[in-house]
């Protein structure tokens, strides 16, 4: 259960922590310094709002489930204008260099996802991460055992799939499944989870953007969810815990091509009321 402290030498009593608490379990009664209400701590979600909004840094919430590291202060925001240049350079990678990328590079771009939001902060997303490159060739078969059983009926989603030219080029030693990179991520979280599937897109869309920063890129696996969602011999190959459902995956690896500038794109589609 979470613990509010308050460091009164330091409190000025603003009452910010209270005004941003998403729950409004934060109370200043009469003035006095900041406290859970009666059933605050049963009904905290621990997002850490009223500690990351103090001015003076009083505020912390402690509980048994947290990484207690702390980090600098904020940097200043990113100008706009680079980051809007980072996502309009942003890729699908299909060309992948054959040598592997240092497990330590990629443990500190996953532990960076745990930032990624989460509904009601709940946390509960998980990741398995296909490391070696031989087991991903042997995953990347039982897709294609999965597009030879399907081959006859129409392509998920209405999708274009062109079941036999993939199953062809597979057979001569291509790898239309995961183009040849080295490792495979997968989100996962429990079956009745209502928002795990959403947050785990959102947490490899951030994976997806904070990648180039690594050196590292990275494609949505389609072809690969697709065979997770209707061929059992790959859910079984995944070894997921009992309960949980597959959300998607990513393929990543150091790129072997460099784009040079961002593609035109579609005009946006908005509607404003």
């Amino acid at each position: 259960m979470p613990t509010l402290k308050v460091n009164q030498a330091d409190c000025s009593c603003c009452g910010e922590c209270a005004a941003t608490c998403p729950l409004r379990i934060i109370r200043l009664p009469d003035g006095n310094f900041p406290r859970f209400c009666d059933d605050g701590a049963d009904r905290c979600i621990i997002c850490g709002h009223c500690e990351a909004v103090c001015p003076s840094g009083a505020i912390t919430v402690e509980d048994p489930r947290l990484d207690p590291t702390s980090y600098p202060d904020p940097q200043p925001p990113i100008p706009k204008e680079q980051f809007a240049r980072h996502l309009r350079m942003r890729r699908s990678i299909r060309r992948f260099s054959p040598e592997p990328v240092e497990r330590e590079t990629l443990q500190e771009l996953l532990e960076l996802m745990r930032y990624a939001p989460t509904g009601m902060n709940c946390q509960e997303v998980q990741w398995l991460v296909i490391y070696d490159t031989a087991e991903l060739r042997r995953l990347s078969g039982l897709v294609v055992d999965w597009m030879r059983h399907v081959a006859d009926q129409a392509p998920p989603g209405g999708l274009k799939i062109n079941f036999e030219g993939m199953i062809k080029s597979w057979e001569k030693g291509n790898d239309p499944i995961s183009r040849k990179a080295p490792h495979l991520v997968l989100t996962h979280a429990r079956q009745d989870l209502s928002l795990g599937r959403v947050d785990g897109l959102i947490a490899l869309s951030y994976l997806d953007l904070a990648a180039p920063a690594y050196g590292i890129g990275s494609c949505w696996a389609g072809y690969f969810q697709y065979a997770c969602e209707g061929w059992q011999p790959l859910r079984d190959a995944l070894g997921l815990p009992e309960g949980d459902q597959p959300i998607y995956a990513m393929l990543l690896g150091r790129p072997a091509v460099r784009y040079q500038r961002p593609p035109k794109r579609n005009f946006a589609n908005v509607s404003w009321r």
